[in-house]
């Protein structure tokens, strides 16, 4: 039996290289991601491409581009995109079919158009746009309500960022001194590696968001450099959706990426928004500088106000006092005449009752007198009608009882005598001025001299009048009896 025709697996090869050269002469432009750059330490680069369908690779092919294609399209991509080729990116292609015995089949890349990656940048940009608008979040975090003094910020940067140092040095650099407080939370901020990077901080920021007033993002220079990032959906909907106010500061860029168009607020530079945030603190810090010039004479105008009218008062208040005072002394006046009229009136009484007295003891005096001298003289005229020895047996009954009379008179009229005279000496000390001068005072209150209908009441001022001088009081405390 004969053996079958057969080819070795180099002819096999060589037939295939020749049929895809015949049949792929020329170049074409295709589209694909740069799933890996794949660059060697010698320039060349050798790229995986792949094709995506729902996230999940449907085609993969081996790429080609060598030292000297790979130096000329990197210089013209970054002069145009503004950033370097990296993995991760959806390009345009301009390459040749190729067949290699070892490497099998791929494309060597001549050529890449920088300008349809701009054009997909700018897709994604709009698209994140238009599914945050559609979701109704676009405007979200810039419908928030920004801190009186925003003070208390999270910073998201590099520490070694010089943007960063510039930020911090300006905010604690002003000539007033004004006090933030600031916490820097370090996160990658150009390429892929920053979207998870941001997104991770941001989540960090918001378990202890009421530490804090607002988040800054800043990031120092670099162009357009890895700005591509700052145009992702999810990156973007976590600003958007983010509790608090956002403010970004993230580099020299002349068109807004999606972050910085839905932040709260965003600036070119770090420096901007120091600036910006320095410039809150001066808005209210002026009307107090305004005050502070006008303070002064304000207050000299008002003390000078309250120096008039605290003289108006100080001569109103004199003149109520001296009113009051001479309604106080003419009302003791009164009392003190009233009081003289009463013991005039008592002592008059007091002698009537003592004239009484005295003519109804001249009259018993008088009477007994008279009485017994009636009894005598019956005697005598017994004892001339009985004899004389009557007379000479009453003589010493008689003698007697006149020893007796005189006796008696004298008692009657002493007894008489000290009753008058403690009398005379009652209605004497009765006498306001006695009474004073035995170290006894008149306490009088607004409703008059006090008495049992007249008690002094706790907080009453009280006017006390000696011997000597007049004295004024308030009362304390009072006590019952």
């Amino acid at each position: 039996m004969e053996s079958p025709t057969h080819f070795t697996l180099k002819q096999v090869a060589e037939s295939i290289r020749k049929t895809i050269a015949e049949r792929y002469s020329r170049t074409y432009w295709v589209t694909a991601e740069m799933h890996k750059l794949n660059q060697t330490r010698k320039g060349h680069c050798y790229p995986e491409l792949v094709q995506k369908e729902d996230e999940s690779i449907v085609v993969e092919m081996r790429g080609t581009i060598w030292k000297q294609h790979f130096e000329r399209i990197q210089q013209k991509f970054f002069e145009i995109v503004k950033e370097p080729i990296h993995d991760g990116m959806e390009l345009l292609f301009h390459v040749k079919i190729t067949y290699h015995p070892i490497y099998n089949l791929g494309l060597e890349i001549i050529d890449i158009d920088p300008n349809y990656t701009l054009g997909a940048l700018q897709r994604e940009r709009q698209e994140t746009l238009e599914r945050l608008n559609k979701e109704g979040i676009l405007n979200a975090n810039q419908n928030l309500e920004m801190a009186l003094l925003p003070k208390r910020l999270a910073i998201i940067s590099q520490a070694d960022s010089k943007g960063y140092s510039d930020f911090v040095t300006l905010l604690n650099g002003h000539p007033k001194r004004y006090h933030f407080n600031t916490f820097l939370f370090e996160a990658t901020l150009q390429g892929d590696a920053a979207i998870t990077s941001i997104q991770n901080q941001l989540k960090r920021i918001e378990t202890i968001k009421h530490h804090f007033d607002a988040v800054v993002i800043i990031r120092g220079g670099g162009g357009e450099i890895g700005m591509h990032c700052y145009n992702n959906y999810e990156l973007a909907k976590a600003i958007a959706t983010f509790p608090l106010p956002v403010l970004t500061g993230i580099g020299h860029s002349t068109n807004l990426t999606v972050c910085e168009m839905i932040a709260f607020r965003n600036g070119i530079t770090p420096s901007d928004m120091a600036y910006f945030l320095l410039s809150i603190f001066e808005e209210l810090d002026a009307p107090l500088d305004e005050i502070l010039i006008r303070l002064p004479k304000q207050i000299q105008h008002f003390m000078q106000g309250m120096t008039n009218q605290f003289g108006q008062l100080t001569r109103h208040f004199q003149q109520e006092v001296q009113s009051a005072l001479q309604a106080e002394k003419n009302g003791f006046l009164n009392t003190v005449k009233d009081f003289e009229f009463r013991v005039k009136h008592k002592m008059t009484h007091s002698n009537q009752v003592l004239s009484e007295l005295r003519n109804k003891i001249r009259s018993s005096s008088n009477y007994l007198f008279d009485n017994q001298k009636g009894k005598l003289d019956n005697h005598i005229n017994l004892l001339q009608i009985h004899g004389k020895s009557v007379v000479n047996v009453n003589r010493q009954s008689i003698h007697n009882q006149e020893n007796q009379l005189v006796r008696v008179l004298p008692r009657v009229f002493e007894s008489e005598t000290v009753k008058l005279e403690q009398a005379e000496r009652h209605l004497k000390l009765l006498d306001p001025i006695t009474v004073l001068q035995r170290g006894y005072a008149i306490v009088t209150n607004e409703k008059g001299v006090l008495s049992d209908k007249n008690k002094a009441m706790k907080g009453d001022d009280l006017k006390i009048v000696t011997e000597a001088q007049e004295l004024r009081a308030k009362t304390d405390q009072t006590i019952n009896r």
